[in-house]
């Protein structure tokens, strides 16, 4: 019996983009460091960027009823 090799296809590159358990160690690293994370950047290349909440603007508000919403009167 004669066995036929069989052609492998090739593969598309696969992105090595981090996983749950890495992001949530890297937040929780960064809440002990004293960071308040207001927002992440998760690279394909496996890079974690996590910004504090206090460096990242916030739009003027429009009217007064924006103003109430982003200050919290609102709830």
């Amino acid at each position: 019996m004669t066995a036929h090799a069989m052609p492998r296809r090739r593969q598309r590159a696969k992105a090595d983009y981090p996983g749950k358990v890495a992001i949530r160690h890297a937040r929780e690293a960064a809440e002990a460091m004293g960071i308040n994370p207001g927002g992440l950047e998760i690279c394909p290349d496996g890079t974690i960027r996590i910004f504090d909440r206090a460096t990242i603007p916030t739009a003027a508000p429009k009217d007064e009823f924006e103003e109430w919403l982003q200050s919290g009167k609102l709830g």
